[in-house]
């Protein structure tokens, strides 16, 4: 009966959470009631009450939930090659704000939902520093401040693009051209390490 009843909890979870993220894509995040969430989620508000205490409670765990759903999806693919062969995390990225679209305009133009976009981008971000700091442990805080301009770089890119800002460049044409961007990167931080390698070998 327990199961029964955390999985009954689970499912009623997972429809106003769905409810919410059709909703934020259809009408300004704060105009929307307890009321139409429930009425989206075909549930009723003593539903709603049981599990969170207002909308933005409701808010702040769909998008930490979505932010482990997107992230289990990019985290493979945030590796050693990734400056060599960036187009995987790429495309990745970009069949999310594709499949998404109207949901990941709102995502970026609100305020209030950017923490979303921005614990996204922390954790590839603790990723890309992990790999950094291996590649090159005696770099110091260059590769690291690389990496921060990187990203910094990708998610504009993709706001821009989302804003028109590009006109009618397709997605994969901006994919090729950050994929450009991020193998340079790669270059610049793997020329560095080796001009530091080999001055100290000069100077045995």
């Amino acid at each position: 009966m327990e199961a029964i009843r955390n999985r009954n909890a689970q499912r009623s979870v997972r429809l106003l959470e769905e409810a919410l993220t059709l909703l934020i894509a259809e009408k300004p995040y704060d105009k929307i009631t307890v009321s139409d969430i429930t009425r989206r989620a075909d549930l009723n508000r003593g539903t709603f009450y049981a599990h969170f205490d207002s909308v933005d409670q409701l808010m702040r765990q769909t998008m930490d939930d979505l932010t482990e759903k997107v992230s289990a999806s990019i985290d493979p693919l945030v590796t050693n090659s990734f400056f060599q062969d960036p187009m995987p995390f790429l495309r990745q990225i970009s069949d999310f704000v594709c499949d998404n679209l109207a949901l990941t305009r709102k995502l970026v133009d609100n305020d209030r939902l950017g923490p979303f976009l921005g614990a996204l981008m922390d954790r590839i971000e603790r990723h890309l520093h992990d790999i950094a700091r291996s590649e090159d442990p005696e770099g110091g805080n260059f590769p690291l401040e690389t990496v921060d301009f990187l990203l910094g770089g990708i998610r504009n890119a993709y706001a821009s693009w989302l804003e028109g800002a590009y006109g009618n460049e397709g997605i994969e044409d901006l994919n090729q051209s950050l994929c450009a961007f991020i193998k340079a990167v790669g270059v610049v931080l793997e020329r560095r390490r080796r001009e530091r390698a080999g001055g100290e070998g000069g100077e045995d």
